[in-house]
């Protein structure tokens, strides 16, 4: 009998740990070398003591694995000031210990921009990967934690699944899963949303660590980026935990890998509109509308994006078209869009930027503009002048400046919040007027400008999917803010909004219970009025959707030469150009 006990305990035993579910633990590191943009002095802090320490902890644990997230320019700047750091990055990569995250040259706000913008970042970063001899991952994760459905569609299927933290997922959604999948603009993408259910019955999952790399050793700027032993020793001691507790450190693509050879079925995640981390903080209004450091210039800062974007597109198409294309005018055209890029960083315009972030993006953007048109100016002859279509590399073009009639108020109710304003109000075509306003900020210095919505039917079009239209759910737990990258929001009376993004480029939310779309900044005390120029489109949201990506995503631009300077101007609807 006591055999037969302890052959029982045993069976009982083994019983359990065949039953038992395996466990997974996942690490991210999100660098970023542009977390104070511009201070050299930060840079090399978060080189030396928040990435080298991070090498050292993965190399005394060799059993450890996790995914390694930072911009393609930081690795230029590693390359060129720490070659031995960036050749142990590429020996923990290439045992399996860390994936390499790179999606963006630059910490960009992408789901601001046109794809076009990311679209070239990766190509810069893939090319600067292949140079470096670093293989990424197929994981897209981005500053900020950003997401916009039109990555689905922009990225050319360059990544096989977009992660993010569980927010902005659980702001506007409930009931995540791991792994879950997306539509837009015809094509699909895995979702990883980085909470959501845990215990999954056959694996259970959890996060060793989740955050900013910086502050794995530091705490960031709490201790003005120094490593700080007794934080980064919590953090690692919740590695060795996690391992006596029987998880096994996978990196995302494997933890991916292994739901799906269990037959796990990613279900459909309903529509996620674009987000950020921190979406009960303001979400994109953070970085397009909000002051919170008081250095902020939010709407001039992000429309200098679009003015500088504009013209590097110009300098591409001229390139293409002259047919006088040559190593040293190719490097020219990727340096300025590397500058572009670079001035399209998120910090220049929030959480709470430095002096020296909101600076960052002119500094960057005059060189931008520099190098363009010293491109064009190699290309074209003195006293002359051209159209050039920045889509499709289309020269000929004749237009007429349309005549313009004055309107003493505008067809759809606009309401405005400020202690002044003045409102300009023109027909350019019959179904076709611009209305151009400017709003002296209240005394805690802000301004709204607010538009009257009807129904719920609403189309707009995602970051980075200007080309598809959208309508947007009602059902959202929280009212939708939406960046508006090329300016389109319908308004359901017959009307279509195009916000002029070259003008300021701030974030609109849809507000449900009233039924408004608000347009609201917080200016700097020396910035004395926001000023915004909008197009109303009467007719179908598709209309306007060609419309606004006239304005904003591929806009025609005048160009001319005299003697020595070379001249762009955008072509507008009042110019002929609709």
């Amino acid at each position: 009998m006591k055999i037969l006990k302890i052959l029982l305990l045993l069976f009982i035993a083994f019983s359990l740990t065949i039953a038992a579910p395996k466990k997974y633990a996942l690490a991210l590191y999100h660098f970023n070398l542009q977390y104070v943009a511009g201070d050299h002095e930060i840079e090399k802090r978060i080189i030396e003591e928040s990435i080298i320490p991070l090498f050292d902890f993965y190399e005394n644990h060799p059993e450890y694995k996790g995914d390694f997230e930072i911009q393609a320019w930081a690795l230029e700047v590693m390359d060129e000031q720490y070659k031995p750091e960036l050749e142990r990055l590429r020996t923990l990569i290439n045992n399996g210990q860390l994936d390499l995250i790179v999606v963006h040259y630059s910490d960009q706000l992408f789901i601001g921009y046109p794809a076009l913008d990311m679209q070239r970042s990766v190509e810069i970063s893939d090319k600067i990967l292949d140079e470096l001899n670093l293989e990424r991952t197929r994981i897209f994760l981005g500053q900020e934690i950003q997401y916009t459905a039109g990555l689905i569609s922009a990225l050319n299927d360059d990544f096989d699944v977009i992660s993010l933290s569980g927010n902005p997922y659980g702001y506007y959604l409930s009931n995540a899963m791991p792994l879950m999948k997306e539509s837009y603009g015809g094509k699909e993408m895995l979702v990883f949303p980085g909470g959501g259910k845990k215990d999954l019955g056959f694996l259970q999952w959890d996060w060793a660590f989740f955050d900013d790399g910086e502050v794995f050793s530091t705490k960031d700027y709490r201790s003005d980026f120094y490593r700080v032993p007794e934080w980064e020793k919590a953090n690692m001691d919740k590695f060795k935990k996690m391992a006596e507790d029987g998880y096994e450190f996978v990196t995302i693509s494997e933890f991916v890998d292994i739901l799906l050879s269990h037959n796990y079925e990613p279900p459909e995640m309903d529509y996620l509109p674009e987000g950020t981390w921190n979406m009960g903080g303001g979400g994109p209004y953070n970085w397009m509308g909000k002051q919170r450091s008081g250095n902020e210039k939010d709407g001039l800062t992000r429309a200098r994006n679009f003015i500088t974007r504009g013209e590097v597109m110009v300098a591409e198409k001229v390139l293409e078209k002259s047919g006088k294309t040559s190593p040293e005018l190719e490097a020219i055209l990727e340096l300025a869009w590397k500058h572009l890029l670079l001035s399209e960083v998120s910090d220049a315009s929030g959480w709470s930027p430095w002096p020296i972030e909101v600076e960052y993006t002119d500094l960057h953007a005059d060189t931008a503009e520099a190098l363009s048109k010293e491109i064009i100016s190699a290309l074209i002859r003195p006293n002359s002048s051209f159209f050039v279509d920045t889509k499709r590399a289309r020269f000929n073009y004749r237009y007429k400046k349309r005549g313009i009639t004055p309107l003493t108020n505008a067809p759809v109710p606009i309401h405005i919040n400020g202690t002044d304003h003045s409102l300009n109000v023109e027909q350019i075509y019959h179904d076709l007027i611009k209305v151009s306003i400017s709003v002296t900020p209240n005394e805690d210095q802000s301004a709204e400008i607010q538009f009257s919505l009807e129904g719920k039917d609403h189309f707009y079009s995602a970051p980075m999917g200007e080309e598809t239209l959208f309508k947007i759910p009602t059902d959202l737990r929280n009212d939708p803010i939406l960046s508006l990258s090329n300016g389109l929001f319908s308004l359901g009376n017959g009307w279509n909004l195009i916000k002029d993004n070259y003008i300021e480029h701030i974030a609109a939310t849809w507000d449900y219970d009233a039924n408004t779309l608000t347009f609201r900044e917080e200016l700097r005390h020396d910035i004395p009025s926001m000023n915004m120029d909008f197009y109303l489109v009467k007719g179908s949201p598709k209309k306007a959707l060609r419309i606004a990506n006239r304005i904003n995503t591929w806009p025609l631009y005048q160009v001319s030469k005299d003697a020595k300077d070379v001249t762009l101007t955008r072509m507008l609807p009042e110019h002929g150009n609709r």
